[in-house]
């Protein structure tokens, strides 16, 4: 999890954004590689960037192997307090990005964050 946070900030940074920015993007890496951790024992992140002109997107990409995420949407409308927390990893990491998007099944989750270049 720590590394994917620093790993989240050098890009950002590397990539021209704000410090606020960066640290936006380092928390809903963080937030999301923890679920995948916590619920699913482990996970990949992946940072891709999308397009080869502007307007350009940094894709962070968190995969697992768990059991899926029941519960989804009321998570999403922040509806459901888990048993070892408040269910806000995923609504928190939604807010900090400009785009939000997540496919959960038996066999995973992948969730893509995607925040536009500055």
């Amino acid at each position: 999890m720590v590394l994917a946070r620093q790993r989240a900030r050098t890009i950002a940074a590397l990539l021209g954004f704000e410090a606020q920015d960066q640290t936006r993007l380092a928390t809903a890496t963080s937030e999301i590689a923890r679920n995948a951790f916590r619920y699913a024992q482990g996970g990949q992140v992946d940072f891709v960037l999308e397009g080869r002109t502007a307007p350009q997107v940094l894709l962070i990409r968190v995969t697992d192997r768990g059991r899926g995420i029941p519960a989804l949407a009321r998570i999403l409308r922040s509806e459901y307090q888990s048993p070892t927390g408040m269910g806000l990893g995923l609504v928190g990491a939604r807010r900090l990005v400009d785009r939000f998007q997540i496919d959960t099944a038996p066999s995973g989750t992948t969730v893509w964050l995607r925040k536009l270049l500055p």
